[in-house]
């Protein structure tokens, strides 16, 4: 099998790769950013449940999961608001980023939620025997359709420290290019969808990990901004909280993604065979955020990393059905 997130992890770094995808082996407490995502998308998709009615308020059910977080991890964490420069506990922002999302958008009357948190498989035939070679599986965060103008969107929910201009990348993301190609080809083969032109993108939907604004506010020609006491819009506004962005795709980026997929377990084949060497990926940009830093250092000067490993990590299965592990 193969999904995103061991595609991403391969191209990261190697090594990293090899313990978490090739020997199973996660930390025995996820990252607090991987943490909070999963919380917040458990939170949307128990909000989220298919029809046009909304099912358990985001932010109650955000507390639900976090309850069961800290019993499952039996340690709180907090998260550290970049533009405020402060740490915050994560029940206190999620709920208040969550009760500050449905302030924003109500109960998204527009939308018809036809499924949420589905899980697709798709089998991915060999370029040259024409047999099935792997099945690409993941888990779509919903598909939605646009009541009045009968629009279909599979929702990508995404928490961020801050939500930039420069989100030109996003045309190329592994994680909305597998939607496109994988979960679109699921949807038409299991009759949700007739055609593959029947979807017309991804609608990200992106959720600032910050505390809202306390000063009052009103919505001008749909855009909330907030006020002085007397009424009159204030020249300081914040960041946005939130952004959707739809992302467009065409037959051409679903080719490209299918190809590109099919090289990289090309590759994967060849390290678990033992054909091709395994290397690292060392770097300001990979380094630094890696869960396994203190093992790899370790393995670099020559010490015993694999006593570190079984200490500080744990078996799991990438591939268990509903696994958010993705760092959404």
């Amino acid at each position: 099998m193969l999904r995103t997130s061991e595609r991403g992890s391969l191209k990261r770094c190697e090594f990293a790769w090899d313990l978490g995808f090739n020997r199973k082996l996660k930390p025995l407490s996820e990252a607090p950013a991987l943490r909070f995502g999963s919380l917040v998308h458990k939170a949307l998709a128990a909000w989220y449940i298919p029809g046009v009615k909304r099912g358990t308020h985001p932010a109650k059910a955000f507390k639900q999961a976090y309850d069961a977080d800290i019993q499952r991890n039996n340690e709180l964490f907090g998260m550290h608001l970049e533009e405020e420069e402060r740490w915050v506990n994560a029940e206190e922002l999620g709920i208040a980023m969550l009760e500050n999302y449905v302030d924003e958008y109500g109960t998204d009357p527009n939308y018809e939620v036809l499924v949420t948190e589905m899980p697709f498989q798709v089998v991915v035939p060999h370029p040259v025997t024409g047999e099935p070679w792997f099945m690409y599986t993941g888990v779509l965060d919903g598909v939605w359709k646009h009541r009045r103008k009968r629009e279909m969107w599979i929702p990508e929910h995404k928490t961020t420290a801050g939500i930039h201009k420069k989100l030109s990348y996003l045309q190329m993301d592994d994680q909305a290019g597998s939607y496109w190609s994988f979960g679109l080809e699921y949807l038409v083969q299991n009759g949700m969808l007739k055609t593959h032109k029947d979807l017309n993108g991804i609608l990200y939907n992106f959720l600032r990990k910050s505390l809202p604004d306390e000063r009052p506010s009103k919505f001008v020609n749909g855009v909330r901004v907030y006020v002085n006491k007397d009424g009159s819009v204030s020249q300081r506004q914040p960041s946005p909280y939130f952004l959707r962005l739809p992302i467009f795709r065409d037959e051409h980026d679903r080719q490209e993604t299918i190809r590109r997929a099919m090289v990289e377990y090309a590759r994967i084949e060849q390290f678990r065979a033992g054909t091709l060497e395994i290397t690292k990926n060392s770097g300001m940009f990979t380094c630094p955020m890696c869960s396994y830093r203190d093992a790899c250092e370790l393995h670099e000067t020559g010490h015993d990393f694999e006593a570190m490993i079984r200490d500080s990590t744990q078996a799991w299965e990438p591939y268990e059905e509903h696994e958010i592990y993705d760092g959404r």
